[in-house]
């Protein structure tokens, strides 16, 4: 099949020929012979496929079907919104919402307030970044836990997540990951990295999952074991287009949360004062690093906090690890970004957590925010950054990750460290795995406007936050259509 008159980024008019997955050749507009069918674009601009580079996709699946509570601006009103979600509850399934933000709350929720909302539903309220979450006494009685405080944090909150997702029809997921990746593709997404918590790889392996998506599924410490009796390792086929990912190790917390390691305490917003968590200690990450070498699995450590990110590096160059990855590496201090460089290690970013936490990073990093979603800093030192969503945490939408990295800013507010802000070639490019290039999958978006120019910021990401895709191909296949 040929693409006629596509447009490229630097504006000029091609012809790009597809054969068997592949793009077979790319040349001057009407300078070569068609091969197979011709479709002429008439000069719409066209893209490599774009990757989110970090989602969990059963929670990003469900989260696009459960009630939201980010609108509350403290314990009360999102107590409010849990009484009218229980009250409309019906079945046995456990009641779960979703986008709690309690660091930004005057008071902290307490289980009482909750348990008078919504009874004897058993109730979940998830925050926004998955780190903590909120339980009614209905709900810890499901789960079987009798904890002191009124919040689960950490590992505390993920097991309790994925005992709940464990008690819910997976039939039913899988059909709710499929149409997700569905809207995902009409955004021009032609892959992602799942990091979903319990067992990706065997999830990915269910014939209920088929889908034309690439995906790559990480594994997390838990299931070494079942990797390992899989013989399992990175790049290997799971099904469809899945394969095998990545080891992912969990270092530290959030932000939200005051998890995230730092080197510092927290400003006035922690209370108590506190440097976060640190997850894994350094004999035990060193231990992972080294199982997972020996697996044939490639590692990617979480690490928020900057002593989290200082530390990872460290892991990195003791185990003699070229190319790994850090998920996050949201506050990065000057020093270990050459460190990074040097190591190959990937900076994996979500820039939309850059906006959702500006009011986070004053009250509580506010003496180092300068540090904080650095973005052009790292691609001037010569790290490898790719871009995500963190799904469910923000939307799997590349085009609002873009945005952000480009303008540092959305609706009206004013552009937050337009120091850091990057060119849009250079998003785009950070956003896709492949080129438009002989030789390269035939994976690519076929946008239905033009993208932005000028020098406006606002309009700028207007533009990018809602720019539409006319068409979506994977391997050469049109899976999405407008």
């Amino acid at each position: 099949m040929r693409l006629a008159n596509a447009r490229l980024l630097d504006g000029t008019l091609t012809d790009i020929d597809l054969v068997d997955g592949e793009i077979e050749r790319v040349s001057p507009a009407g300078s070569t012979p068609a091969v197979g069918d011709r479709r002429d674009l008439e000069g719409v601009t066209v893209i490599p496929g774009l990757w989110d580079e970090h989602t969990h996709m059963s929670q990003w699946a469900r989260h696009r079907t459960r009630q939201s509570v980010l609108a509350a601006e403290s314990a009360d009103e999102a107590a409010a919104m849990a009484r009218r979600a229980a009250a409309e509850h019906r079945g046995t399934d456990p009641l779960v919402l979703v986008g709690m933000r309690d660091g930004l709350w005057p008071t902290p929720p307490s289980r009482a307030l909750l348990d008078d909302a919504t009874g004897a539903v058993p109730t979940l309220v998830v925050s926004s970044d998955v780190h903590c979450s909120w339980p009614n006494s209905a709900m810890l009685q499901r789960l079987g836990l009798e904890p002191e405080e009124p919040l689960l944090r950490e590992d505390a909150a993920f097991a309790a997540l994925g005992a709940i997702e464990g008690m819910l029809d997976p039939v039913a997921l899988d059909a709710h990951v499929v149409d997700a990746l569905a809207a995902a593709a009409a955004r021009g997404v032609v892959g992602v990295v799942d990091l979903e918590f319990e067992d990706a790889v065997g999830a990915w392996a269910r014939p209920g999952r088929a889908t034309p998506t690439r995906v790559e599924a990480g594994i997390y410490r838990h299931d070494l074991r079942l990797a390992a009796e899989r013989g399992v390792r990175t790049g290997d086929a799971i099904a469809h287009r899945a394969r095998v990912g990545r080891l992912k190790v969990i270092f530290d917390g959030s932000l939200g949360t005051r998890t995230a390691w730092t080197a510092h305490p927290y400003g006035w917003g922690a209370s108590p004062a506190t440097t976060g968590v640190r997850n894994v200690e350094e004999a035990d990450l060193d231990l992972l690093l080294a199982t997972a070498a020996e697996m044939g699995l490639d590692a990617t450590i979480h690490a928020i906090g900057d002593a989290a990110v200082t530390a990872a590096i460290d892991a990195f160059e003791r185990a003699g690890v070229r190319g790994g990855r850090i998920e996050h590496a949201q506050l990065v201090a000057g020093v270990d970004i050459p460190r990074m460089a040097t190591l190959g290690i990937t900076a994996s970013i979500q820039p939309e957590h850059a906006l959702d936490d500006r009011e986070l990073t004053a009250a509580l990093w506010a003496d180092r925010s300068r540090d904080a979603y650095r973005i052009r800093s790292l691609l001037d030192a010569g790290v490898p950054v790719v871009l995500g969503s963190d799904a469910p945490v923000t939307p799997l939408d590349p085009w609002l990750a873009i945005a952000t990295a480009v303008t540092r800013t959305r609706g009206d507010e004013a552009p937050w460290q337009p120091e850091e802000a990057i060119a849009l070639d250079e998003a785009i490019g950070i956003s896709t795995r492949s080129r438009l290039a002989a030789g390269e999958p035939a994976d690519l978006a076929v946008l239905g406007a033009p993208l932005p120019g000028g020098d406006d910021p606002h309009a700028i990401a207007a533009a990018l936050r809602t720019m539409p895709v006319a068409m979506t191909l994977i391997a050469g296949e049109a899976v999405f259509e407008a």
